[in-house]
């Protein structure tokens, strides 16, 4: 008799186990599901049948991939944000549980989820904040901006798959650029943003997953990693309506300086949300 399930899962946990990978089991049998097509419910269910071997070399091919710390995501595709599922590629960041935050502080801020919002999502990537966000106001319509054609075309699919196409507008831009602004027709009444916030001298001390396989143009925040928030600030009295919000996250520690540039800007910073490990992750600010 050939491997059995219960064999390879063994098998593939241990590996990625001496690969310094948490949570090996539970990863193993995220691979296992890929390679096989199944639910991993029923890749328990068959534990003790043999394996085809054409599933073993697809197994051993995404475990090596993985030893190596390339993103899960990466690996299979997509990752789940707010519920929804986004497409994933090496050109934007995966989606992180702490961005969820993002989306908790809109919908306490924009009580009224039938009405007309409009929506702006500076440095969309993958889509997920401006596609949840749409998703939750259901008569909003949104702009995703992005310097990266390669993360437009991401988000285009995911708003595509998502039935979310018609009222999501996705558009080149860069905020490093002179009068950035003004293509993007606000103001607008919400706007988001999770820019690249790591100092670019600590890019590479990072998780290998994140230093080696995400994009550096979404990482990099240059020497503080504040730059981008300076630029967004600088422009947010005129994309951000009187009365609106401009909503942004934060890596660990920024806060107190972020709601100072907010400040200086003209804004009214309201106390920063902490995410579940209880870090100051967003900070939203009304004009």
């Amino acid at each position: 008799m050939g491997r059995t399930y219960d064999a390879l899962l063994r098998d593939t946990a241990a590996a990625l186990g001496a690969a310094g990978i948490d949570n090996a089991r539970f990863e193993a049998r995220l691979l296992m599901a890929h390679a096989t097509g199944r639910p991993v419910e029923a890749l328990i269910a068959r534990g003790r049948e043999e394996v085809p071997a054409q599933v073993v070399e697809a197994v051993r091919t995404l475990t090596a991939r993985r030893v190596k710390r390339e993103p899960m995501a990466h690996i299979l595709g997509e990752r789940e944000f707010w519920g929804l599922p986004f497409k994933v590629t090496p050109d934007v960041l995966v989606p992180r549980p702490d961005s969820e935050t993002v989306i908790e502080a809109a919908l306490k801020l924009m009580t009224d989820r039938m009405r007309a919002w409009r929506i702006l999502d500076l440095g969309v990537g993958s889509g997920c904040l401006l596609l949840a966000l749409l998703k939750e106001f259901v008569n909003a319509r949104g702009v995703g901006m992005d310097v990266s054609g390669q993360a437009l075309a991401v988000a285009q699919l995911n708003a595509d798959a998502l039935g979310l196409a018609a009222r999501a507008s996705l558009m080149p831009g860069d905020w490093r650029q002179a009068e950035w602004w003004r293509a993007l027709g606000g103001p607008f009444d919400l706007v988001v943003s999770n820019p690249p916030y790591i100092e670019s001298a600590a890019i590479d001390a990072l998780m290998p997953e994140v230093a080696r396989f995400e994009p550096r143009l979404a990482l990099d925040g240059g020497e503080d990693g504040l730059a981008a928030y300076r630029l967004i600030a600088r422009a947010a009295p005129e994309l951000v309506g009187v009365g609106g919000y401009l909503v942004v996250e934060a890596g660990d520690g920024q806060a107190l300086e972020i709601t100072e540039i907010l400040r200086a800007a003209g804004l009214s910073p309201r106390v920063p949300i902490k995410d579940l490990g209880g870090i100051d992750r967003v900070i939203p600010a009304k004009h």
